[in-house]
Order: structure tokens, then sequence, then C-alpha cells
């Protein structure tokens, strides 16, 4: 009996030790309680040249009037931001600007006027201004700024945003890059999380500066690190990148204290080039930042320049600075799915009802727009199809697929549903082109009407027929199209040269470095040549064309084959057309010849394109680029043909394209029986 009862007593003492910790775990994560059981107030302080928001679960230090973050205690941690650094570069804004013709500059924003636009116990808001006159010159970007923070009752965490403008009659000016920045304690922020499948153990900023460069700043080969595992890997911040459609959490976990410093996104509205631009997260620093606007992985294509005096006012935000903690029982790793938790709850919150400022409007002065597509192909169906899983999205009026380079206005994306449906709700008022874009199909889709939303409107557009790029039937097709290079031969990286992460992952695979040499291994004299009927594109398609390494810092443009047969050709009167959709170009210029590689001039040329870069920056993609080439039927011949593709651009060993689909179609009258 006295066994039974010790047992029975170690038992209940270890039930009431777990609900302990997990109360106090629930209570550190989420909610901080006063005595009467109610969360406490948020409070403002005035310290000096300081403004202090607390909220009881976090405390944010602002420098005033600059609005610079010098600040955050959480959790028994006095400051979560590096305190070696001075305190306008822990938590800031900046902007990468130049006037035209001149160096580039940045400008990280300090406000010259401070303001508090709401103050009581469930919320703070405060602003931190900067006007800009012609008095000011060339010392600052042209804009006007106001820097919104907001702190909430019972809310772990700080929303950060900001109203840019630009008056008539202003200078001309490049913006290039538009981000918020925030440098953790480097002796605490070891562990990174990107998404599910990328999160690691990073170096420390020493790492790499013992470490030992590549062929960019960016990348370096870890020679003595610290933490002795992760000698003779690369680290490159361009190696966790991210989509805009994807990136909506990343950061960083301490294990003493086990504390995770998140950034949450909870909209896409303000970020520039639509969802499938692909932007820096989070990287050795400990740095996290948000993105809003960059010429990564599209270069000066995305359209940054603001010209000819027009006005321009563009509200970026709010994000979410969102912080969590366990205790020091539990898996850190859980506070990753505790951000992603609370990231689903600010995506379901969007738009806020809580900001302020009348340039962000709430989901009652929005709109909506809904409709059905469909994809119109004769040569595919005798009937309009669904376009299934489109991506349907509002943005600035343009060009067909103008969206993936506008940098200035707000876009609006959605994915319908199996059968084209499709919905996009809380749009702000503005003047729009509706675009869309269908996995399996090639092209770009705009609908011509421009659309106007006003508070209140909801515009139904009915069903809709996209008709894609389609000139007669398909007698070869070479990928898949869908925007990426992904489907395509992404060879190992060399064993001196990886990251360990993406060792196992098929996925992202490309995200190793120096991809782009491999090419030259594979292929040390003679260029790929891909078969119709007996290749692969999976293995014999290499998924960048890039030039190859002759050594001593030379590199010499290549020339692909595509080797196909035209079985039954009669003269015709009629064309074929080589449809070709790329996946990226940087530097590169594109020449196609039809049975002749030695033509002095080729028969089809893109010129000099690209700037996206994407191929050094591990991006699968960058910017889409589509060509519909017409091809006389006099090029080709009955029996053996072949299309030359040659990259003739090489002073950069990084320089090329990456193809995303590429399709040989007979002329109109051709029936189905041409194989």
């Amino acid at each position: 009996m006295e066994k039974v009862d010790a047992s029975l007593l170690r038992w209940l003492t270890l039930l009431i030790w777990f609900f302990f910790i997990v109360k106090l775990t629930a209570a550190s994560r989420k909610i901080f309680q006063s005595e009467n059981g109610k969360s406490l107030g948020v409070r403002l302080h005035k310290h000096h040249h300081r403004m202090v928001m607390d909220n009881g679960l976090v405390q944010v230090t602002l420098s005033s009037p600059g609005g610079d973050i010098a600040g955050i205690q959480y959790n028994g941690i006095q400051n979560v931001l590096e305190t070696r650094n001075r305190e306008g570069n822990r938590g800031y804004w900046d902007v990468v600007w130049n006037l035209p013709g001149n160096h580039i500059a940045y400008d990280r924003l300090k406000g010259t006027d401070f303001n508090v636009i709401m103050d009581d116990e469930d919320q703070v808001e405060l602003s931190f201004k900067k006007s800009w006159n012609f008095t000011n010159g060339n010392s600052s970007a042209p804009l006007n700024v106001d820097k919104r923070y907001i702190m909430r009752r019972g809310s772990s965490g700080v929303y950060l945003y900001a109203i840019l403008e630009r008056l008539e009659g202003w200078p001309d000016m490049d913006m290039d890059q538009i981000r918020i920045v925030f440098k953790l304690q480097n002796d605490k922020f070891h562990f990174m999380a990107i998404s599910d499948d990328r999160q690691r153990i990073m170096p420390m900023p020493r790492d790499r500066i013992n470490g030992e460069p590549l062929a960019y700043p960016e990348a370096v080969l870890l020679t003595s690190p610290t933490n002795t595992q992760l000698g003779g890997e690369v680290d490159d911040k361009y190696q966790y990148s991210c989509e805009n459609k994807d990136n909506r959490v990343h950061g960083w976990i301490s294990e003493n204290p086990p504390v995770g410093f998140w950034m949450i996104t909870p909209s896409d509205e303000f970020r520039a080039g639509g969802p499938l631009k692909q932007d820096l997260t989070s990287h050795v620093g400990p740095t996290v930042l948000s993105m809003f606007t960059s010429t990564h992985y599209s270069g000066k294509d995305l359209n940054t320049k603001y010209r000819n005096g027009k006005p321009w006012k563009k509200v970026l935000g709010p994000v979410f600075v969102y912080l969590n903690s366990i205790s020091s029982l539990e898996d850190p790793t859980t506070l990753w799915e505790d951000a992603k938790d609370q990231m689903s709850i600010e995506v379901n919150s969007w738009p806020y009802n809580f900001p302020q400022s009348e340039d962000f409007p709430s989901s009652d002065r929005r709109g909506t727009v809904s409709g059905q597509l469909l994809v119109g192909d004769k040569y595919i169906s005798d009937k309009p199809m669904w376009a299934s899983y489109a991506y349907v999205g509002l943005a600035a009026p343009g060009g067909v697929g103008s969206w993936q380079r506008d940098a200035m206005g707000y876009q609006f994306w959605v994915r319908a549903n199996e059968e084209g449906h499709f919905l996009i709700e809380n749009i702000r008022a503005g003047h729009y082109n509706l675009y869309a874009w269908v996995p399996s199909i090639v092209g770009d889709c705009r609908y011509d009407v421009i659309i106007h939303i006003q508070p209140g409107s909801d515009v139904k557009l009915g069903v809709l027929v996209y008709e894609p790029p389609r000139n007669g039937p398909t007698l070869w097709e070479i990928g898949i199209p869908d925007r990426t290079a992904a489907e395509f031969f992404v060879p190992d990286t060399y064993p001196t040269l990886m990251n360990k992460l993406f060792i196992n992952q098929s996925t992202h695979k490309f995200r190793q470095y120096g991809l782009w040499e491999r090419y030259s291994d594979l292929y040390p004299k003679h260029d790929l040549i891909y078969t119709i009927g007996s290749s692969n594109y999976h293995q014999d398609w290499f998924f960048a064309q890039v030039p190859r390494n002759m050594g001593n810092h030379t590199y010499q443009a290549t020339t692909w084959q595509i080797k196909f047969e035209i079985e039954n050709a009669t003269p015709r009167t009629g064309n074929y057309t080589l449809q070709v959709a790329l996946a990226s170009a940087s530097a590169s210029e594109l020449q196609v010849r039809f049975n002749d590689r030695r033509a002095r001039r080729p028969h089809f040329r893109t010129r000099l394109i690209g700037r996206d870069n994407a191929i050094a920056r591990h991006g699968i993609h960058g910017l889409y680029w589509f060509y519909s080439i017409n091809v006389a039927s006099r090029l080709l011949r009955q029996g053996n043909n072949t299309v030359y593709l040659t990259q003739s651009r090489s002073k950069s060993p990084v320089g090329g394209i990456m193809y995303d689909y590429i399709r040989l179609e007979g002329p109109p009258e051709t029936g189905p029986g041409v194989e």
C-alpha cells in the first residue's frame, strides 16, 4: 500500500507540474494578465528623446522624433535587438534611391516631427513624420514620410506601417528598394525559420567575415565557423529568398530563453511585382526584413522610376512584429508553429480596422470583383475549359503581363477554384485591369476593360474566356508552362560548396550555390542536344543556358539544339510557330535559327534582355518573357530538322536564360496526323 501511495503521489506531482507549465506557457505566449484577470492596458511613456509603448507583454522604445526602434523588451530579455549597434541601427525603415544619372543613396527616413495619434488603454498609435521641399536638395529622397507604430492591448508585438508620398512637380527619382530592417542580438538568436522545410541553425556574422568570399560578396564559404558543424558550407542570403505569395511569416528563435521574433505580412497588396516576385526574408545578422519594393530577381525591368512630376502616394503595411515564448522544457521549434497560428489570425483579420490613418481603408471602404475564367484553345478542347486554379489579380492598368513590373500601385491576387471561379475581396478604390495566368497554359491574360472600384463596389464580371497564344496544332513541346524552370535538370552542387539544408530537398535543390558552373562540367566541349521523342526534359534539359567557362575568366556563348522530325511533309503555304516562354533572363540575347546554324542573321532574336540575376541568386525564375516566333514553312523540311538556340552574350558566368516552355506548332490547316 505504501508503494502504491508513493507512486500515486509522484504521478499527482507530475500532473500538477504539467498543468503549471501549460498555464505558464499560455501566459507567456499570449496574454499577460493583471490581478483582476484582465489583460493590462497599453501605456505610453516619454523618456528624454524616447517614446516607450508598454502593454505588459512587450515594451517598445522608439527614438523621437526620428522614429527608429531602439529597443524591444520581452520575456525577461531587456532588449531583443542588438545593443552593440547604435540605436539607429537596430530597427529602422530605409529606401535606396537616386536622382536620374546620379549614384544611389540610402535614406533612413528619419522623422523630424512626432505626434501621438491615439493613446488609450486599448491602443497607442504614434506618428513620426518627415516632410520634403526643394530646399532639401539632394540630401534626402524627395518624399513625404509618415511612419506609424501601433501597440494594442493583449497583443504580443507591434504593428508598423508607413505612408509615402510625392507631390506634383517634385524631382524625378528612382526608388529601387523600400524595406524595414531589424537586427537581433547575435549571441541569442541562432535558429532561423523561413518555412516548414527551410529552418536551420545559422552562422554568426563573424563567421562570414572570417570565411572565403566566393563569386560575389553575398556568398561566403565558411572556413572556420564558431559552430564547427557548419564548416565547409556556403552562406548566401539569397538562398533564403521567397515568393511574395508564400512570404507570410519568417524570423528567428532564441534558445535561452526560448523566444521567437517573427515578421508577419498579412497581405501582399502593398508589395511590388505581384505574387511571384521573389525577395529577401531573414539572413545572417541575425537580420529580419520586410521587403516592400526591391529590384531583386527583376532588375530595373521593375518600374521604380518616378517621373514627370506625377503625384504618388502609397501605404506600406501594416506588418506585424510578433514575439512569442515557451517554457524551457518545451521544444523551441514549437515557437514556429505558434507563429504560423498567429500569422493565420493576422491574415484573417485583414484589412485591419484599427489603423487610424485615413489613407488605410477598412473593409467597408473597399470593393469586390468576381467572375469565372475559362480557357479557349480549340487545339486542346472543342469547348472552353475551366481555368483551374488560375492566378487572377487586379493591378494598375497596363499592357499584358505588366503587373510583374509594377512597383508603384496596389495589387490584389487570388487563386481561382477548380472551375475557374474567383472572388477578389477588399480591393482599394481605384482603377485597375484584371490580369491572370493559368498553370499549364502558356501566356498572360488581361481583361481589356478598365475596372473602376469605389467603396462598396461589387463588380460581377461573369464568364471571361482567355484565348492563349496558339496558331496551330502542337507538333512537340518541352517543359511545363508554369513560369519556372523547376521541371528541368538541376544538377548536384560541388561537395565543397553546398548548403546542407538543401541536400535532400529536391524542391529546393536549385538554391545551392554555383550550379551555373556545372554546365561546363557536363558539356565541356559540345553543347546540349535535345532530341524530340527520345530525350527527357527532366534529365536532358539543363535548367539554365549559361556561357561555357573556358578558363582564365573567359566565357563562350552556347548554342543548344532541338532535333525533331516532320513526317509526310509536303509544300505548304501556311507557317509554323515556335512559342518560347522564358522563366528568367539576365544580360542575355536569345537567337533562334532553323536548320542553319551558320546563318549570318538569326531568324529571330530578342536583342539584349533581362536584368533579374536569378541564376546567381538561386532563383528558379525571375521575370517572365514570352515570344511567339513565326517560322516560314520554307525553313523546315521533310525528315530531320534542328532548331538552334543561341545565348549569344558571354561577359558574365551568371548571365543567361532559363526556359519555361517551348512548343512548335504546325500550320493552322495542318491536321492532327502530323507528329
